[in-house]
């Protein structure tokens, strides 16, 4: 079981489904905006010495606390640039939310956990330490970067890009870098 190995429980420790949540989440259908209701898988963790721990299993698409897939919100970053309307590029024809604010608030989550993390330094130094040379950022236009609204995760998407071309990363996507780095977790 990959919840074994990524939260490093023993085997001899029981780990036993404990029911599921569910909460909306927002995605994109092609361009336009959907909203769904997920379920999220529930554990109930308990040690050698019977201390009981619950864990909520999050897939890479979804992060924890945020209303946006993963495929969502790096549309919004790598699209929406500042002073943009995110409905010029998104067609909300159900009318799912009042207004943009709510798709803001969850890309500057991710956007504000890259520069509080460090993920593009850590992507960075991955790629340094497994080919000894230092990854060369100058594909970075400054210019066009100063023009997006979330250059943070744009940033980090790039670099990804790079390390996907070096076969470091499996994808490039949001979606795989969120089970890399579990933001927000």
């Amino acid at each position: 079981m990959t919840v074994r190995k990524e939260l490093d429980i023993p085997e001899s420790d029981k780990l036993k489904r404990n029911g599921t949540f569910s909460r909306w989440l927002f995605y994109l259908d092609g361009d336009v905006l959907k909203q769904s209701r997920v379920k999220i898988q529930t554990l109930l963790w308990t040690d050698g010495i019977g201390n009981k721990k619950y864990i909520s299993v999050f897939p890479n698409f979804i992060i924890k606390y945020n209303v946006a897939t993963t495929d969502l919100i790096e549309f919004i970053s790598t699209n929406v640039g500042k002073g943009d309307d995110i409905f010029k590029y998104i067609e909300d024809p159900d009318s799912l939310v009042e207004s943009e604010d709510v798709l803001i608030r969850a890309c500057q989550k991710v956007d504000k956990a890259c520069v509080n993390i460090g993920f593009a330094a850590q992507l960075s130094a991955k790629y340094t330490t497994m080919f000894s040379e230092s990854l060369s950022i100058s594909f970075l236009n400054n210019n066009i970067l100063s023009l997006q609204l979330f250059k943070n995760t744009c940033v980090l998407l790039d670099i990804s890009r790079i390390c996907f071309e070096c076969s470091i990363l499996k994808d490039a996507s949001l979606s795989h870098l969120n089970a890399t780095f579990k933001f927000l977790r």
